[in-house]
């Protein structure tokens, strides 16, 4: 038996509990220790409840403060380097790491001896981020012989870049996001996933009422256009705008669910074609517009979605109300796409083929698969 432990600053798409499921599932036991706890109300397993992390406003001014690489959109100036790699952007950031990982210190050490986190065969490592920032317990971890997983999902490394201490250690790089790929040497794609049984899809029938849309950050969705237009459709045909902001993941997906069509960005300023807003639209059989450039639409010729940008927007989904037969159609082709390419069975399936190559599973033949 594995055994499998997920470290994240915040259980932020639910993702990780599918993971942590599925690797129980297969008969391994797997935990996820947190640092600060979901915005979006997702589960907690070992929430460490630490302070100086997270979305708190005082530490957001802060961050702006110290931050060079943000601008006052929330954008950002690309990192140079392959991997680009974290260094301190000035004083103030070299002063507060150090200054942060102090206070941690006592918290994370009773938490380690408490959980026995340091019994883990295998340690994932979402945004590429250790306890603490100079990677000290991971490099630890190392020296015992354990394996070492990160993954990234996008502002890490566009952002910030590798903690250079665990970059150097780590024993399998993961993405889901296609631009990452061309960031890091050793990096490797694994889809997002999802528990498409979740979802039950639904019928396109007669006038379109609903369009949604559920930005997390406007300026990198393009949202400002996207709801203009549908400001527009609302006064030309008789729709609603479907806002879906600051919201718990329940009662986003309440919302999500009375939808007729879903929009998810026009701009690819923070990430490339789509995550699982998305993936959830698509599950429940809504069909879906987003942004695909044309790596993605290169890397993945079989998806599903309507390809929009700010200049044919409001074209396509005139297109879409008017066309109960192709808003059926295109539900039913992203639920079964979905199924195809980010169901946890086929997600976790695709992880273990990584261990497997890896020699991690040569000794533990004839693992469980999820039922």
């Amino acid at each position: 038996m594995l055994k499998i432990l997920y470290l994240a600053p915040e259980h932020y798409t639910g993702a990780l509990g599918l993971f942590i499921r599925a690797h129980e599932q297969m008969g391994n036991e797997s935990r996820l220790v947190t640092l600060f706890r979901s915005r979006s109300g997702y589960s907690e397993d070992i929430c460490l409840d630490l302070p100086l992390v997270g979305p708190k406003p005082r530490l957001l001014a802060l961050r702006r403060l110290t931050y060079q690489t943000h601008g006052e959109q929330g954008a950002y100036t690309p990192l140079v380097g392959c991997p680009p790699t974290w260094r301190p952007a000035n004083l103030a950031e070299r002063l507060f790491f150090p200054a942060r990982d102090a206070i941690w210190t006592p918290k994370i050490y009773r938490a380690i001896e408490r959980y026995h986190l340091l019994d883990f065969d295998i340690y994932h490592l979402e945004s590429g981020l250790g306890f603490f920032r100079d990677g000290r317990i991971i490099r630890r971890l190392k020296a015992m012989g354990k394996k070492i997983v990160c993954s990234y999902h996008g502002t890490d490394l566009r952002q910030r870049g590798v903690i250079s201490q665990i970059d150097a250690i780590s024993d399998l790089n993961l993405t889901c996001e296609l631009d990452l790929m061309s960031m890091h040497p050793r990096m490797n794609y694994l889809f997002l996933p999802i528990d498409t049984s979740q979802f039950v899809p639904r019928k396109h029938q007669g006038k379109v009422r609903r369009i949604g849309h559920a930005p997390t950050n406007r300026y990198f969705k393009g949202s400002d256009t996207i709801i203009q237009v549908c400001r527009e459709l609302e006064e030309e045909h008789g729709i609603e705008l479907v806002l879906i902001e600051n919201r718990t993941h329940q009662e986003a997906l309440r919302l999500k669910r009375n939808c007729d069509i879903f929009v998810d960005q026009i701009s690819n300023l923070g990430g490339w074609g789509y995550g699982m807003n998305s993936l959830e639209s698509l599950s429940m059989g809504i069909p879906t517009c987003t942004n695909m450039v044309p790596q993605y639409e290169e890397f993945l010729p079989d998806h599903p979605f309507i390809n929009v940008d700010g200049q044919n927007l409001k074209d396509r989904l005139v297109q879409l109300i008017h066309d109960p037969e192709l808003r059926e159609e295109k539900g039913r082709e992203g639920r079964k796409w979905v199924e195809r390419r980010h169901n946890i069975k086929v997600v976790i399936k695709e992880l273990y083929g990584y261990y497997r190559r890896l020699g991690w599973l040569e000794e533990r033949a004839g693992e469980k698969s999820i039922p």
